[in-house]
């Protein structure tokens, strides 16, 4: 019997349901921590805070499980990572320039390193708390690419070198970084989410579709 065929849209669904998965950040900051912590956000404690880290990575991971048992079990995607082809200089360096040019944005934000920004006033339970949500965040991303890169190449019915999955993330997660913080709008935040979702989307394609390699160089972009 011949698989039938899986429709575009629902690896479109699955990526726009992978950046749903930061909306629920929402829910257990005014649903899941009122009851454990009995304390409105805008009080929150460093620690009080870290306790949201943990809850979210918690949260995050049950999603990601759940999700990629669906998408294996129903449309064999992403399969396992068997590609014997190696990765040409070109590609590589083109890798590195992208990853180069996330880390010039971190820098911006930052001024310096955002592991070094990020360990500042931190003990090492709140910086690995602060990293655990992190860790996760990047496999939501990684997600939002991979299936969105998937779609649109079903669509047109052949792989294309056009980083659709990274200008979903940048439509996606990176426009939402525009408002992300609740304190109006923020035009770098925005602006440079959105340039690091288009590289990170061009480092998966470069890296030939191998989402454990993406999955290294997008966090390296991005926590480093």
């Amino acid at each position: 019997m011949m698989n039938r065929e899986v429709r575009w849209t629902n690896y479109l669904w699955l990526s726009l349901l992978s950046f749903g998965a930061f909306m629920l950040e929402y829910f257990s900051i005014f649903v899941i921590e009122p009851m454990l912590l009995h304390v409105d956000i805008g009080n929150y404690t460093v620690d009080q805070r870290s306790v949201h880290c943990i809850i979210m990575a918690f949260v995050w991971t049950v999603f990601i499980a759940i999700l990629l048992f669906f998408s294996r079990k129903h449309l064999h995607f992403p399969s396992r990572e068997n590609k014997e082809e190696n990765l040409s200089l070109g590609n590589w360096i083109i890798t590195f320039i992208c990853l180069i040019g996330c880390k010039i944005l971190t820098f911006i934000d930052w001024h310096t390193l955002k592991v070094v920004g990020e360990i500042q006033d931190k003990n090492i339970y709140q910086f690995c708390a602060q990293y655990l949500y992190y860790v996760l965040e990047v496999m939501l991303v990684v997600l939002i690419i991979i299936y969105g890169q998937k779609a649109i190449e079903n669509l047109l019915k052949k792989e294309s070198p056009i980083p659709y999955g990274g200008i979903i993330l940048a439509v996606t997660w990176g426009a939402f970084h525009f408002v992300s913080r609740g304190v109006g709008l923020e035009i770098w935040n925005g602006i440079s989410t959105m340039i690091f979702s288009v590289l990170s989307g061009v480092m998966y394609l470069r890296l030939n579709r191998r989402w454990l390699y993406s999955y290294l160089f997008i966090a390296v972009g991005y926590l480093l």
